[in-house]
This record gives structure tokens, sequence and C-alpha cells, in this order.
């Protein structure tokens, strides 16, 4: 054993002693001992001196991976000591395998399908919203923001179009673009280039809106900033007054309504003032209304041309469906009555647009049903969510009500993770070979609740290949070894239709605790599709792209 490998032994015996290591970490042990010798006596070494600490209360040590204390070392008190810990963990090890009490090492732990819970997608904190994007051409797809989303602090870089973005303080600062603006704090920021007009309420006097070679305070105002390649930068104030200082380090000046000037040679000097040069918020408002309707329509288009692609298996659009109805319609050209949803208990809403519709899920019950029958070499599952809350451990997108090999588990975990299992062993779903999985990956935090997000994931049964998206990029991929075509079958979006009890192949569900078994959705869906076939990023960021309200 060489060193890489002995560090790697020792860091996963500590987590077992330590209780906190994954069903997966106990199996990988488990394996590791019955092939190596050397990893029997370092389990037992560690497993005394670990014995060893729990026994005097007060000793307090490093983890147990940084400990080397051979056997001989130990009092025969402390030996008796170890041998009850390596016979306690040894239990522990045969519970965690054996969680019903049915004996022997084939029975996986109750969260074994899904995986162990992953700790919450971590975010920066929140400075401001991104309370509209009209026209918006972001610079780069990296660049990209929707419409409701909770900003951090950083650039947004527009190459045309004109944004609304509304601070934690209460300012509002609007920027058209070709513009650089760089988001400070709740009550700050810097433009680099670009135009930006300023209003800012009671609330959040004290607003700062930098420049290069310049500072601007508010001072109970509403102003506007110009930053331009081959001209000094601008300041116009609209009302109120503004505190000017050019950089470096000279005195603050204060500028009076309907007034401007420029900043030349570190100085400021008189211009005539411009108001109509900048962007104002009713005219944002009413541009952002046409905007929305063209929008909409060509995502009607797009929607209609993913509906009648040859590989479309499901589309559901909540287009138009009368209130009073619960059923939802099939998109799809050569739909028939089988292909068509149920709605149960969840509500329509509004969605994406003004005047757009969208289903609501919030209690225990909510759910749409529909089939996708046959098994596919290949499948995406995309969706436009608007996550509310994550309250259960697993939050389901899609989960089957029936089960056979290559049936799919879609859900989000309660950390925000985005998470696809397999099944591969229907007669034994519960074995540490039932289930092929988790592929995860951090896609939502909690600044992304009660926005509309795109969410994706692909997979491809020649590879294995599992890739997760959130609003057209990457958010995690890994490998399904077992590589079974993928089933849905009578499936449901938001709940898990195993808790009907109709399919015996979904029995199992019921010997579950809570924690597993309730698994619904809170929020709303406005649209769902699925393809037979795994599309690329590129598609999936257009699809992203041509979807965003």
């Amino acid at each position: 054993m060489n060193a890489r490998e002995s560090e790697a032994l020792d860091r996963l015996i500590g987590r077992c002693l330590d209780g906190i290591a994954t069903p997966e970490e106990w199996a990988q042990l488990s394996a590791w001992l019955e092939a190596a010798a050397a990893a029997r006596s370092r389990y037992l070494d560690l497993a005394e001196i670990h014995a060893a600490l729990a026994a005097d209360e007060s000793l307090r040590a490093p983890a147990v991976e940084t400990v080397s204390v051979k056997a001989g070392h130990l009092s025969a008190g402390r030996w008796l000591a170890a041998a009850a810990a390596v016979i306690i963990l040894t239990g522990a090890a045969l519970w965690l395998w054996n969680p019903n009490g049915h004996g022997g090492e084939e029975e996986a732990p109750v969260f074994a399908m899904d995986g162990p819970l992953s700790r919450r997608v971590e975010s920066a904190a929140p400075v401001a919203v991104l309370k509209r994007a009209v026209a918006v051409e972001w610079q780069s797809p990296a660049d990209i923001r929707g419409t409701g989303e909770t900003l951090s602090a950083g650039w947004l870089r527009l190459a045309r179009g004109t944004v609304q973005v509304e601070f934690l303080s209460g300012a509002q600062l609007l920027v058209e673009g070709p513009a650089e603006v760089r988001l400070d704090s709740g009550n700050s920021a810097y433009l680099l280039s670009g135009k930006a007009s300023a209003h800012v309420p009671e609330p959040a006097h004290g607003f700062q809106l930098h420049a290069p070679g310049m500072e601007v305070e508010d001072l109970g105002t509403a102003f506007g900033l110009e930053v331009a390649a081959g001209k000094s930068p601008e300041v116009h104030v609209f009302e109120g007054s503004v505190s000017l200082s050019a950089l470096p380090g000279s005195a603050p000046q204060k500028l009076e309504a309907d007034r401007a000037v420029k900043l030349e040679n570190a100085a400021f000097h008189e211009v005539p003032l411009r108001a109509g040069d900048f962007p104002s918020g009713e005219e944002l408002a009413h541009r952002a209304a046409e905007d929305s309707r063209l929008r909409f329509d060509a995502w009607r288009a797009a929607a209609a041309a993913l509906a009648q692609d040859p590989d479309a298996l499901a589309g559901f659009n909540f287009d138009g469906e009368p209130e009073w109805q619960r059923a939802v319609t099939s998109r799809l050209p050569s739909a028939t009555a089988e292909d068509h949803g149920t709605l149960v208990g969840a509500a329509w809403t509004s969605g994406r647009w003004p005047g757009k519709q969208a289903v609501e899920f919030r209690s225990r019950g909510d759910r749409l049903r529909f089939t996708v029958p046959g098994a596919h070499a290949a499948l995406t599952l995309m969706a436009w969510v608007r996550v509310d809350s994550l309250p259960n451990d697993y939050n389901s997108l899609l989960l089957p009500t029936e089960y056979s090999a290559g049936s799919l588990h879609w859900t989000i975990e309660r950390g925000g993770e985005m998470r696809l299992t397999m099944l591969n062993d229907p007669p034994a779903p519960l074995s540490s070979r039932g289930w092929d999985g988790p592929v995860s990956g951090p896609a939502i935090s909690s600044m992304d609740f009660g926005r509309w997000i795109f969410l994706a994931t692909t997979y491809d049964s020649a590879s294995g290949v599992v890739t997760h998206y959130c609003d057209g990029h990457p958010a995690g991929s890994g490998v399904l070894q077992h590589r079974h075509p993928a089933v849905l079958g009578p499936v449901e979006f938001g709940n898990w239709g195993a808790d009907s009890g109709s399919s015996p192949t979904s029995q199992w569900w019921r010997d579950q605790p809570a924690s597993i078994r309730v698994r619904n959705f809170v929020g709303r869906l406005d649209s769902l599709h699925i393809l037979r076939r795994a599309l690329n990023a590129a598609e999936i960021a257009a699809l992203h792209a041509k979807g965003m309200p």
C-alpha cells in the first residue's frame, strides 16, 4: 500500500468511526478490509485508539486519521474498549446495510436510492434584484441574468438593452447598454461604461455610484451618469442634489438639481443638462410590456417547434387551458388521449409572462400525472420552474408510479442539488445493487427561490453520461454504470406516484420513513418537455435564451 492509498484508507476509516460515512463509503471500506490484511490491521489500530479516546472523557484529540498509536501501547482496559468499539461499529455497519433487520449485506440504507443528503448550495450575500431586462443582449453567456434574479456583488455586462436593478437599500439603477456596471454592496455600484440613471428614495439616501476618476454620492436625488469611450464622464442631476469628488482625494462639491458637469483634467466643468438622454422608469415600463409580448410570442414559436420535434416524447406548455379543466393538453402533433396529463390538487396560476398560464404545487397531494411509454436509449428532461422552497429531503421533479429496470428519479435535494438516479435491480430496490447513481450537481440556492429557472438533465445510455443544466449552464455530470435504457412510464411531476399503491412494483415505498416518502414539489411549473435524445450544451443554452422571461 503506497502513501496515497494509506492516506485514503485512514480518511475512510476515520469517517466510518466518526459515524459520518455514506453507505457508499461503508461499502468501499468493507471491500478494502476483505481484500487486504494491511487494511484490516490499520482498521484495528484506529478503532482501538478511537475507543480509547471515547472511554477517557478527559482526552480531546485530533481526528482519528491523524493519530498513529500501535495496539501494543494500549492498556488492557483500553484493549477491551477498542474491542467494544469494533463490535459496535460492526453492528452499526450491518444496521446501515440492513435497516429493516432482514439480515445480510444485500440490504441498502433507505436513502441509498437517492444518495446521502448534501450540504446546502452556498451563494454569496445578495445586494440587489434584477427587476427588469428589456431587449437585453448580454456580452457573453456567462453574463446572462434572469428577470427576478437576486444578485450578489459582481459585474453586469450588457452588449445592448436596458436593465432595472433594485438595490436592497431601495435605490433603483437603470443601466443602458452597451455598459459594464459592478454592484459593490446593497447601496453602491461602479459604472465602468454606459449610461445609468439612479432614483434614490428616502431610506436609501447615501447611495453611491462611482465611475473612473470620480465618486458620486446621493444627497436625496435622481441623477444620471454617463461613461463613454472618447468622452469625459458626465453627471446630470434631475432632482435633489449629489456630492461629487474627483479622484484622487479632491474635496467633495455639491451639485444641485437641473445642473450637469463633466470630469476633465481632474476637475468638473459645467455642461448642458440632457435628462432625456438617460433611461427613465416610465419609458422602461412601456418598453418592458412590449418586449415581454415579443418574447412571449417568440417562446410560443420555439415551444411549438420543440413539440413537433420527431424525438419529442412529452410537451406541456400550459398555454390557453380553461381554468376549470383538470386535463392538461399534450402539444405533440400526434398526441392521443393517453398522452394528455391530469392535474390532481394543483391549481392554475400565472406563468412567466402576463397572460401565460402555469401550474402551482403547494400541498402534499398536488401533482401532474402523465405517461411516457417505452424504453429510450437517450433522454432530455426540461422544465421551466419557479422553486418557492425545498421543504423535503428530496423534492420531486419527475418520479414514477411503476418501476422497472431503467426507471428514473429526477429530483431536487433539500440542499439544492439536482439529482438523477436509475433503478438497476427491480426485484431488490432496497439492496446495495438496487440503484445506480446519484449523479448530482449544485443548482439552486436560496437566492433562486421565487424566480423562473430553466432546469434540464440529459442521459445517454451508450456512454452512461448524465449532465445537469441550470439556466443553460452545466450544473454537474457523472456516469451511470449499468447504462440501462431510460424508462418513465406512468410518471408524476411534483410528487411521487408510488404513494397511490396501485402498482405492485412500488410497494417497497410504504416501508420507507416519512422523510423519504414525502417528496412534493413546492412552486410553479410553466412548461415541461421530454425528448428521446440527449441535447448538447449549446442546444440547452439556446432553449434557455429563447425562454427567458
